[in-house]
C-alpha cells in the first residue's frame, strides 16, 4: 500500500513547513521501536523554488511528501 502525502502552497511561497500525516498518525506505536517520539519529530520544512510547480521531499523516517504550487496564473502566448 502507498501512502501519500501532498503539501499545497500559494503562488509567491518559496518555503513551507508541515507536519508528516503518516508519523503523526503511527506515533503511539513507535514510542517502543524507536524510543520517544516528540510531536516536533513530524515537523517536516522545506523550499519549492519560484519557479517550480511541483517539488518532492521527505520527513525525518523517509515518508515521501509531494509540495505542488497552486494558484498561479498561466501566461498566454501571443
Amino acid at each position: 500500500m502507498t501512502e501519500r502525502q501532498h503539501v499545497w502552497v500559494g503562488p509567491e511561497a518559496t518555503s513551507f513547513e508541515c507536519s508528516c500525516e503518516i508519523c503523526q498518525s503511527r506515533r503511539g506505536g513507535w514510542s517502543d521501536a524507536y524510543g520517544h517520539f516528540a510531536g516536533d519529530d513530524a515537523r517536516v520544512e522545506g523550499t519549492l523554488r519560484r519557479e517550480a510547480d511541483v517539488g518532492f521531499t521527505t520527513c525525518r523516517r523517509g515518508h515521501r511528501i509531494v509540495v505542488h504550487r497552486v494558484g498561479r496564473r498561466l501566461l498566454h502566448a501571443v
